[in-house]
C-alpha cells in the first residue's frame, strides 16, 4: 500500500509542476506585487536569534498565524542537525508536558512518505504550492509532515490546543511563506 501511495504522490506532484509551468505563461500577462508573509507575532522573541545564529545550517519555516488564545512561549534550538522552534504553555520549559507546538526541520530522508508510527494511519494533505504532506494524530499529539526544498518539516501539536484543521492551516502558511534564514556574517 505504501508503494502505491508513493507512486500516486509522485504523479500528483508531476501534474502540479506541469500546471505551474503552464501557468507561468498566463501569469506573465498579469502584474501583481508579491506580498511576503511574516511569521506569527508569537515567534517575534526568537526571530532575531534564529536569523543571526552562526550555526543555523538550514532555513526554518514558521506559520503566519497560530490559532489559539492560550499564552505560548517560543524557544529555538538546534539538536543533532535538527532546527527546532517550540511554543510551550509554560515559559522556560523544555519538557513534553508543556509543549504546545513543535516545528522541526531536518535534511529530507530518502524514504518518503514516512512509515506511520505504530498502527496510526497517515492522511495525505494538500498544502498548496505543489506540496503534499501527511498528517496523523495519536494520543495527546498530532503532526503534519512534508518535504520542501530539501528539508523535511514536521509540525507537531497538542490536540487539546489545536485541531487537525488548525495544524494543516499552519502548515499551509509555512509552505507558502518565506523561510527564516541565517543572515549572520
Amino acid at each position: 500500500m505504501l508503494s502505491v501511495v508513493k507512486v500516486f504522490s509522485k504523479v500528483s506532484q508531476d501534474v502540479c509542476r506541469l500546471g505551474a509551468v503552464l501557468g507561468v505563461g498566463v501569469s506573465g500577462l498579469l502584474i501583481a506585487a508579491p506580498v511576503e508573509a511574516m511569521p506569527a507575532p508569537v515567534f517575534a522573541p526568537v526571530l532575531e536569534e534564529i536569523a543571526t545564529s552562526p550555526t543555523l545550517d538550514r532555513p526554518i519555516r514558521l506559520p503566519t498565524a497560530v490559532p489559539t488564545d492560550d499564552a505560548l512561549y517560543p524557544s529555538y534550538m538546534q539538536h543533532f542537525g535538527i532546527v527546532i522552534v517550540r511554543l510551550d504553555t509554560t515559559s522556560d520549559c523544555d519538557d513534553s508536558s508543556c509543549l504546545g507546538l513543535n516545528i522541526a526541520a531536518v535534511a529530507a530522508p530518502a524514504d518518503w512518505p514516512p512509515p506511520p508510527p505504530g498502527e496510526v494511519a497517515l492522511t495525505e494533505v494538500d498544502l498548496g504550492d505543489c506540496i503534499r504532506g501527511y498528517s496523523y494524530e495519536e494520543g495527546e499529539f498530532g503532526a503534519v509532515q512534508w518535504i520542501q526544498e530539501g528539508s523535511l518539516y514536521a509540525l507537531s501539536y497538542r490536540q487539546d490546543l489545536f485541531s487537525a484543521d488548525d495544524a494543516i492551516a499552519m502548515a499551509t502558511s509555512m509552505v507558502s511563506g518565506p523561510p527564516v534564514t541565517n543572515v549572520a556574517p
